[in-house]
């Protein structure tokens, strides 16, 4: 039977290995042929006319719920062309000029579920030619289906007065807000005039500029963007400093809470000044918003979006921000060209986010990047559990995915943000921690205002390091045998991890191995010296206990002592409350349904309602539950996780 179990496992890694070489061939060639055609996400046409900046002006009609008005889109001709292509999606398109021109012609291809349709303007003769500068104005109003925007009722606000609008444009969304090349490979400019009724505000990622009409907001954002990065929201807001450049914006009623909890905001953007280069965007503001958004934080430029979720009112949870901030540098100013290599965002962004954690701590730094490091290895191996499904979906969890004719959204995961982060170790590992540092901010210098390709950071990096002033003191035969294939293309877990420093960990983790077996009963004292980033890793290394073949979860006796002694059920903080719930669940707890169903209900952040839908459905108590929870209250999520929650549930 060894034997039988041996060549199983030969078997198993051989079959692992030829889908790695298939995959890493496949993608090779595709990225070869992406790298001379548009973007795969969006129909639009860059490489031969190339949006520079947009204008718009829009009415935000909350009885409708759409937005109206136009926008005007400066272009040069890149390429001789007969079209100008826009991506849109559930746009109505009333209209095309050129101004200082006439009416033009326009038509809108046929729609594709994800895609859109392309807006294809022609061109007149005398602006097709190479080097032509032009503005066209496309009149349009969004509709209902649009994707980017979630409208509130005042009833789902804090305030329960006023209604409330905001954007979720990342990945491909910006294109059913407005007509726009919607392609992080191109970076616009952009202004905005919204009209609005008082008493309500608008905000955008923007500067906003001074305006002498009641109910008419204007802003420009002088540094190009890609389009992902447009956002928009307004409501009955009033904000709060938190920083010499930072505001905290919010409902009046939520307001006092948010100034508390990021308060250390501009530590966090000092920080990453002298990891990296100056914070170049001005002001860095903060809008917590109504507790539907999907994500924990949107890093739109000066006005970050972040969940409610984070409220755990003792800033345990602030690293949200520091990660945002990152992103100042690293997707902001380096960003990825295509969404195939979102790891070039959000890999660097996790890295910096923890090198701004280890330096705020200072002697204890080491620990806490490492520290953090071992939650997110967690998070990445669930995800990767959950994509195993079907090759297809296996194949997602490669560091630079095949996105061809898949919607971004569909491929999004904890894997660009953790292997990502995980590959950079690796590197760091090779060179060394100061070395490493002096090259990221020789990155920043190099690619700011640029989008990228993985192989442009390689070639940087390597060139650096084996030919440039980075040379010094490497191990140059470690270094050339980096498999950076294996790396990029192979699926599932990092190839390698470093040694991680475990020493904040290990008292979580022998904790839970104690309570787990018996060995300990717990006690109210247990957790008195643990940060709410060890009670994390507790509960997860309770999870850990109970998975893989042959294991059972910890069981419900147990996690009745566990919540009699920590009181985990009453907990506020929703990063504990989120795995509580899971190991309850997985117990077979039916007591705990009323809890879990009460926090699907109260927020919409997809880290927690994806995967707590996905437990509640996988038992036999629950299974109805999760359904008819998520019917009854599908349309309070935003339409990105309202969408991958129906797709999860099997509900499409």
């Amino acid at each position: 039977s060894d034997c039988m179990i041996g060549i199983a496992k030969l078997v198993a890694a051989l079959s692992s290995l030829l889908l790695a070489i298939w995959l890493a061939h496949s993608i090779n060639n595709k990225h070869t042929i992406t790298s001379h055609m548009d973007d795969p996400s969006s129909l639009s046409n860059p490489l031969d006319v190339r949006a520079l900046s947009l204008a718009l002006d829009l009415k935000i009609d909350f009885s409708s719920k759409v937005l109206v008005g136009h926008v005007d889109v400066d272009a040069e001709v890149i390429n001789e062309a007969e079209y100008f292509a826009l991506d849109t999606k559930s746009l109505s398109v009333t209209g095309v000029s050129l101004i200082g021109g006439g009416s033009l012609p326009y038509k809108l291809s046929s729609a594709h579920d994800s895609f859109g349709s392309a807006l294809h303007i022609t061109l007149p003769d005398e602006i097709k030619k190479k080097g032509s500068r032009f503005t066209v104005r496309v009149q349009y109003s969004t509709t209902t289906a649009s994707t980017a925007l979630q409208w509130l009722e005042p009833e789902q606000t804090a305030g329960k007065q006023h209604p409330y609008l905001f954007s979720q444009c990342q990945a491909i969304h910006a294109r059913s807000m407005v007509p726009c090349q919607d392609t992080p490979s191109n970076k616009v400019t952009y202004s905005a005039t919204i009209r609005l009724a008082s008493p309500l505000v608008a905000l955008m990622s923007a500067t906003r500029l001074p305006s002498n009409e009641e109910g008419v907001f204007k802003f420009e954002q002088k540094i190009k963007i890609p389009t992902y990065l447009i956002a928009i929201a307004a409501g009955h807001l009033v904000s709060r400093p938190v920083g010499p450049r930072s505001l905290v914006w919010s409902e009046p009623e939520t307001v006092e809470k948010g100034e508390y909890e990021f308060a250390n905001t501009e530590k966090f953007i000092q920080a990453g000044e002298e990891l990296l280069t100056p914070y170049v965007w001005g002001q860095y503001d903060v809008l917590l918003l109504p507790p539907s958004f999907p994500y924990g934080g949107m890093e739109n430029p000066m006005l970050t979006f972040v969940t409610p979720t984070l409220l755990a009112g003792d800033r345990s949870l602030e690293n949200v921000i520091a990660h945002e901030i990152a992103h100042s540098w690293m997707g902001n100013l380096v960003t990825n060209r295509y969404w195939s290599e979102f790891f070039l965002n959000e890999g660097f962004t996790v890295f910096i986010e923890r090198k701004i954690a280890a330096l705020l701590a200072k002697a204890n730094g080491k620990q806490v990047f490492y520290f953090e490091a071992i939650l997110g290895l967690k998070h990445l191996q669930d995800d990767i559990n959950t994509f195993q499904g079907t090759p297809e979906q296996f194949r997602l969890t490669a560091l630079r995915p095949d996105l061809h004719g898949i919607d971004p959204d569909d491929a999004f995961s904890s894997v660009p943000y953790e292997k990502g982060f995980n590959l950079l170790c690796c590197l760091q590992e090779i060179v060394g921690e100061d070395k490493m540092n002096a090259w990221l901010k020789k990155y920043v210098t190099h690619f700011q205002f640029q989008s990228i390709t993985a192989e442009q950071m390689k070639a940087h990096f390597l060139e650096h390091f084996t030919k440039g002033e980075g040379s010094a003191g490497v191990d140059q035969g470690q270094l050339g045998s980096f498999d950076w294939d294996k790396w990029f293309n192979q699926p599932g877990m990092p190839p390698h991890l470093v040694k991680y420093d475990t020493s904040l960990a290990d008292s979580a983790t022998k904790l839970a191995s104690d309570l787990a077996s018996g060995a300990k009963e717990p006690t109210e004292g247990d957790l008195s010296s643990f940060t709410a980033g060890q009670k994390m890793m507790m509960l997860d290394q309770l999870l850990v206990i109970g998975e893989g073949e042959g294991r059972t979860p910890v069981s419900s006796d147990v996690l009745a002592k566990i919540d009699k002694a920590y009181g985990l059920t009453a907990s506020k903080n929703s990063e504990l409350r989120f795995r509580w719930y899971t190991l309850n669940l997985r117990a077979g707890n039916q007591a705990i349904v009323p809890h879990v169903v009460g926090f699907l209900k109260e927020q919409g952040r997809m880290k927690f309602v994806r995967p707590l839908y996905r437990e509640l459905n996988k038992t036999s108590f629950g299974k109805e539950v999760a359904a008819s929870t998520f019917r009854e209250h599908r349309n309070q999520y935003h339409s990105i996780a309202s969408r991958l929650v129906a797709k999860d549930l099997g509900l499409e």
